[in-house]
């Protein structure tokens, strides 16, 4: 188990346990692994790392850290200030840089931040890279450049025309098309100043709410973590369709014209059946918390769901092995291989809205057959999130809910971004997904319960 990384970077309370000094030590570690010494210092050769993150109010202070950790080390800053997460790697690329950082905490509360790493490939940085960091973090001592006179240097840099430029080129929109009405909802995030110009250069009609990039609000009953406010916004303008965005715009979820949830699970499986160039693959790469409803449709379709552990990280790396170009969560993350190195949420709601356009069909009638099985989840918080793997009372007590009900499938596992456990029921019978449900949280509530009297007594 890694001490400090998760499932997505490294994430947790701001000013806490992702402190000023953490952030520094990390971009200094990740510094030495991905920039050989030879260009650490020197100006001519000098590496470049592109950062930069959300709109979260402790953002500018981890900025600052991870700035001066990496100008430390001999490498220049190419500081793209407030920008969604997609935007780093595209930047990478574009400008052939060593790496890039991204500060963001995602969807989490607004407490927390954290801290994303990208390769000179734009996609995010081994497990073996992640250990090396980590081991350097955990190094005694302070950190000391090799040469003081060939510090790096912070380079303010604006990747908003590059960014649209990028978009026009992977959905470019096409004369005579209909003009769609969409509601964007910026989660008060890092898309506040993008996603708008994003789509209108597009051709749409666009509604933006939440888009001021408050960090006091980011992802507070808004975005893709609650699509109220988007349904809301597609009811009073009449829209067509209504996109969420998470805090930091990796991710996107939609609601149609009737104001009916599509989850990532139904936006990917769209993808995978309207868009030739994923249709011909015969496979895509989802998650297991991805619906058993959606792949039972796409199985119906000739398209094939290949399963994975949740996270982004994993899915990438299975649809490298597969060669699949189509890939992502129930959650929206959304990573179109041939488009782009990462999840991208404007990017796939581009694509959505061309689908749309190009079949003359509302997104109704378009997700009509999609349809997802009863899915019960719930976050448990615990005072340890990996012991459970261990306590052989509450894996007995798992194994006969299991064989109680069989017809649910249950996943269990521990978020990599929050001391909490996501408990998964689903079944096509609603009261067996109910009860299985129920008896595994309660398990874990009373084994949580024995753990922290444990932890007391000890």
């Amino acid at each position: 188990m890694q001490r400090y990384f998760g499932t997505d970077g490294i994430r947790g309370r701001a000013g806490e346990k992702l402190c000023p000094e953490l952030a520094l030590r990390a971009a200094y570690g990740f510094a030495t692994q991905i920039a050989p010494k030879g260009r650490r210092g020197k100006r001519r050769n000098r590496a470049r790392i592109a950062v930069g993150c959300d709109s979260r109010l402790s953002s500018p202070m981890l900025t600052s850290a991870v700035n001066a950790g990496l100008t430390l080390a001999g490498c220049d800053v190419l500081d793209l200030g407030l920008v969604p997460t997609p935007v780093v790697p595209l930047e990478v690329l574009r400008v052939a840089a060593a790496g890039g950082v991204m500060v963001t905490a995602s969807h989490n509360p607004v407490p927390d931040n954290g801290i994303k790493l990208f390769g000179s490939t734009g996609a995010k940085v081994s497990a073996t890279c992640e250990r090396a960091i980590e081991r350097f973090i955990d190094e005694p001592g302070r950190r000391q450049a090799a040469d003081v006179v060939h510090y790096g240097v912070v380079i303010p840099t604006d990747a908003t025309d590059s960014y649209l430029a990028f978009t026009r080129r992977a959905i470019p929109a096409r004369s005579g098309q209909p003009r769609l009405r969409i509601v964007l909802d910026c989660a008060h995030g890092a898309t506040s100043f993008l996603a708008r110009p994003a789509f209108e250069a597009a051709g749409h009609t666009v509604y933006t709410i939440n888009a001021d990039a408050d960090g006091s609000r980011v992802n507070v009953r808004c975005g893709a973590t609650d699509l109220s406010p988007v349904r809301r916004g597609v009811r009073e303008h009449h829209a067509d369709l209504g996109l969420a965005f998470d805090g930091d715009g990796d991710r996107v979820k939609a609601v149609d014209e009737k104001g009916h949830e599509a989850s990532g699970d139904k936006i990917i499986a769209l993808f995978a059946t309207r868009l030739r160039r994923y249709r011909s693959q015969g496979a895509v790469v989802m998650t297991q918390m991805s619906n058993a409803g959606v792949e039972q449709a796409l199985r119906e379709r000739g398209v094939r769901m290949v399963r994975t552990d949740v996270g982004d990280i994993h899915v990438l790396a299975a649809m490298r092995r597969r060669r699949l170009n189509l890939g992502g969560e129930q959650s929206g993350h959304i990573i179109m291989r041939d488009k782009a190195p990462t999840g991208d949420g404007i990017l796939a709601g581009l694509q959505l809205a061309q689908i749309m356009r190009t079949s003359g069909l509302p997104l109704s009638a378009l997700l009509r057959g999609f349809n997802e099985y009863p899915q019960l989840l719930t976050n448990i918080s615990v005072v340890d999130k990996e012991a459970w793997r261990g306590d052989k009372e509450l894996l007995a007590d798992l194994a006969a809910i299991r064989k109680r009900y069989a017809g649910v499938r249950l996943y269990i596992r521990p978020s990599g971004t929050e001391d909490v456990m996501r408990v998964l029921a689903e079944a096509q019978d609603p009261v067996q997904c109910q009860q299985a449900h129920g008896a595994a949280c309660q398990a874990f509530q009373e084994w949580d319960r024995k753990a922290k009297c444990q932890h007391r007594n000890a």
